[in-house]
């Protein structure tokens, strides 16, 4: 019997990949049921909100997304093939509007916009009166814009840094005109990235829970809440859901209709692209957009923080934040340690097992991501109500009563696990494809167990993507609000839903103390990613 063949019926990571897949997938497949339960909401919903939410959404995702891609080109052009002082700060800024959540954004621009706000009363004193768009459209789109542009900047800039210019270079010795140059070579091997930014950030705008509803803006994310809690109607919430799951499709399609049409660049090079250096009058022109993106996305909102912060803190609030800061440290910590073990169990699984049929069904976790975090919260809150009440006399004879597993924090950790699997799995599954299996292919020869192989020949191989992995899954739960909101017992409260209902309950101080503390972790997170990125020669 040869290894392949022992291997394919011997595997200890498929039936764990099973059971992962099993868990992670369940409450999506019982939340079918959903379709027959009573929705006496749904006819109001349908005649006086559906329109009004499926237009603010379009709008915002358009909007949002057009704005979010020209700065982040823009600023990846710039950085990427051009050589200015200052660069390597700049660079760096522009990172780190990541670090600050689009919700926090919100209400610190909305108080410093108001009629006491400093940079109303700086406003009104040239003249300027924008107190009547606080609360509006443009506002969300200003805000989510300047919140989004860095996944677009980041996409781009790891275009332009690995860029082949041998392509150009031929082109402008054969004297192509530029227009011709421009539709030829450029945007078709600029088109997978463009594609791929602009999915992202258009899901993103789509999942926008914190933003759109502190400015009262009624989009399906929102309706989906307020349908659920509001309206006590959780399947008119669930048809909500279904529309988005719809408009998710669509644009999937597009997106793949274009991305297989695509022309990826196979040709290597190590010659390292040009750079233009800019002299001084040059630097100021190019780079004062770019400065003036850092002013109002990354100092102003840190600024009006710290000033908050400090005017009016007490002993008791500083108790309870740091205890929100402690809570959302461990569940943070445990989601992405799951994520990443479930990564390693399905990839391991994927890439030594030789059977094509069936192996889609594996893939199914890494949905997850795609899907807004209240049809997540939604779903996995139903399904595990059920198993409540399914083992209900196993907990009276237990002596205990109530929804013990739906109150606790365990569902929330599996709906993040199943929300931001993609994220680390992803990082896992690249580094996997880089190595290949020939490594463990000759453990398993020399009769290394398979726990042995994983531990001490696969996980120092892929330690880069699992640090990656583990990074990036950190930062996306940490900012985590629906679902959080949704989810969380009664005696749980993390950094971000503290900020939102501190927010709410007009305490601007303790939210900003909070916003510092989950800038200043995020941030920390983001600088040591981005320099083991550049340490390591990784994107």
């Amino acid at each position: 019997m040869d290894i392949k063949t022992t291997i394919k019926n011997q595997t200890p990571f498929f039936k764990s990949s099973v059971i992962i897949t099993f868990v992670l997938m369940m409450p999506f497949v019982f939340g079918i049921t959903m379709f027959f339960g009573d929705a006496p909401k749904w006819p109001f919903i349908v005649s006086n909100l559906l329109s009004t939410y499926f237009i603010n959404t379009m709008t915002l995702v358009i909007s949002v997304s057009v704005f979010s891609m020209v700065i982040g080109f823009y600023a990846a052009y710039i950085i990427e093939t051009m050589s200015f002082k200052g660069k390597k700060i700049l660079s760096l800024l522009l990172y780190l509007p990541l670090a600050i959540p689009a919700y926090v954004l919100s209400y610190i621009y909305v108080d410093t916009l108001s009629y006491s706000g400093r940079i109303y009363q700086l406003l009104i004193r040239l003249g300027l009166d924008f107190s009547g768009i606080v609360f509006s459209i443009p506002m969300a789109i200003f805000i989510l814009s300047l919140s989004l542009f860095p996944y677009a900047y980041l996409s781009f800039k790891v275009y332009f840094k690995s860029r082949n210019t041998h392509h150009f270079d031929v082109a402008r010795l054969l004297r192509i005109p530029f227009l011709k140059r421009l539709t030829r070579i450029h945007l078709p091997l600029i088109l997978p990235t463009f594609m791929s930014a602009l999915l992202f950030i258009s899901f993103e705008t789509i999942n926008d829970y914190g933003v759109t509803k502190y400015l009262n803006i009624k989009t399906l994310t929102v309706g989906m809440f307020d349908s659920w809690f509001q309206m006590n109607d959780l399947t008119s919430s669930f048809y909500l859901a279904l529309i988005y799951v719809g408009l998710l499709l669509f644009v999937s399609i597009i997106y793949w209709a274009i991305f297989n049409r695509s022309i990826t660049d196979a040709t290597k090079s190590k010659t390292i692209p040009y750079l233009k250096k800019l002299a001084f009058k040059e630097t100021i022109l190019y780079t004062t957009p770019l400065w003036l993106i850092c002013l109002f996305s990354l100092l102003i909102p840190i600024v009006e923080l710290i000033l908050n912060s400090v005017q009016s803190s007490n002993l008791a609030s500083m108790i309870s934040i740091f205890q929100a800061l402690i809570q959302t440290l461990m569940m943070t910590f445990i989601s992405s340690t799951v994520i990443i073990l479930f990564g390693l169990i399905l990839k391991n699984m994927q890439r030594l097992m030789h059977l094509k049929k069936g192996m889609t069904l594996f893939k199914l976790p890494v949905v997850g991501y795609a899907f807004p975090g209240v049809m997540v919260a939604l779903i996995y809150y139903y399904f595990y109500i059920r198993v409540d009440q399914l083992l209900d006399p196993l907990y009276q004879v237990l002596f205990q009563r109530g929804l013990i597993i739906s109150l606790s924090s365990v569902v929330l950790i599996i709906a993040y696990v199943f929300k931001y699997f993609a994220v680390g799995y992803k990082q896992i599954s690249t580094t996997y494809d880089i190595i290949g299996t020939q490594h463990t292919l000759a453990a398993y020869t020399l009769k290394k167990s398979k726990l042995k192989t994983l531990v001490f020949i696969d996980i120092p191989m892929i330690k880069k993507g699992l640090y990656a992995g583990f990074i990036l899954s950190f930062i996306d739960i940490i900012k985590e609000l629906p679902m959080t909101l949704l989810l969380r017992p009664f005696n749980v409260q993390t950094l971000s839903t503290l900020i939102f209902t501190s927010i709410n309950n007009e305490d601007i101080s303790k939210a900003s103390f909070a916003s510092v503390l989950l800038i200043i972790l995020t941030s920390v997170l983001i600088i040591s990613l981005q320099r083991f990125g550049r340490k390591n020669n990784v994107s």
